[in-house]
């Protein structure tokens, strides 16, 4: 694996959670307007999916449809996207916000585990403090909004787990099983193609079946979670590509700095002095999973 150590991994990591934070706002907006969130889901899904597929037709790249393709599109959008925002979407209403955040959280120590467990990374201690530290800033941000208050939520809380795991899995397929030949924005088109694939029979079990019409409020949540997609997932591959996925995996925390951030320009939310001490401690994370890379074996 090719694991850059320029400055574009960081650029395009920060990049990606900026741009993703924006998807918190914007899904509170489209539930406001009263969407349905799985449907939600599956036409962001489908809709960036075909944007990317003819803008890869231009460059005359488009994506390959063979098994290997396929089976890419399939896992990395099954549990990068379609299973784990149909799984969030079914839990949110029963756990606090807090709790589902620190689940987010997760994400990057689930990576870590797991592409050591493959063999694509070894336990540095470099690596484990990096986590640590990035986890110390989530946990400055929600931790005390992150209790669960009535016991009858354990069963809710374990199931949200998968989720966390999903997005590790998809991170860990995404350096393993991606061809070597294919474009990011190629596998960015089938990737989204495969989350709708999967959304769909969710969808229509769940009767959340609605088509997007109008100007409304609703309407441009849709559209700009649409170009968000576009861009998250291409970098998500870019950045896996050059620096691996326990690197990316860093996005997770700072993504929920983002969002924080957007619920303060778009709603007026204050940003207060956990804010900035949290963004301290996840820019030190990512410093030290940078050194990881840098002197190995530490």
């Amino acid at each position: 694996m090719n694991k850059s150590l320029d400055y574009w991994p960081y650029v395009m990591l920060v990049g990606a959670a900026i741009i993703y934070g924006s998807l918190f706002s914007l899904n509170k907006i489209a539930a406001e307007a009263s969407w349905p969130p799985v449907s939600y889901a599956f036409w962001t899904s489908l809709f960036a999916g075909i944007i990317l597929w003819l803008l890869a037709v231009a460059r005359k790249a488009p994506p390959a449809w063979s098994w290997q393709h396929l089976r890419v599109y399939v896992v990395v959008g099954g549990l990068g996207i379609g299973l784990p925002t149909s799984l969030l979407t079914y839990v949110a209403p029963n756990l606090p916000a807090g709790v589902l955040t620190m689940v987010l959280a997760l994400s990057p120590p689930f990576t870590y585990l797991i592409s050591i467990g493959v063999r694509i990374e070894r336990l540095y201690l470099l690596g484990v403090l990096g986590i640590l530290f990035g986890f110390a800033g989530v946990t400055i941000l929600v931790g005390p909004t992150a209790v669960l208050p009535t016991a009858d939520l354990v069963g809710w809380f374990l199931l949200s787990l998968l989720a966390p795991l999903c997005f590790a899995s998809a991170n860990v397929a995404a350096a393993l099983l991606r061809p070597p030949e294919a474009t990011s924005v190629a596998m960015s088109a089938g990737i989204l193609m495969g989350s709708a694939a999967i959304v769909a029979p969710f969808m229509l079990a769940l009767g959340q079946w609605s088509l997007p019409g109008g100007m409304g409020d609703g309407d441009l949540a849709l559209l700009g979670s649409i170009v968000a997609n576009c861009f998250v997932v291409v970098l998500f591959l870019e950045v896996i590509r050059l620096a691996g996925p326990t690197f990316f995996a860093q996005f997770n925390y700072l993504a929920v700095l983002a969002g924080i951030g957007w619920g303060a320009l778009i709603f007026g939310e204050r940003l207060g002095l956990g804010v900035w001490l949290a963004l301290a401690l996840m820019a030190t994370g990512i410093i030290l999973m940078a050194l990881k890379e840098r002197w190995p074996g530490r």
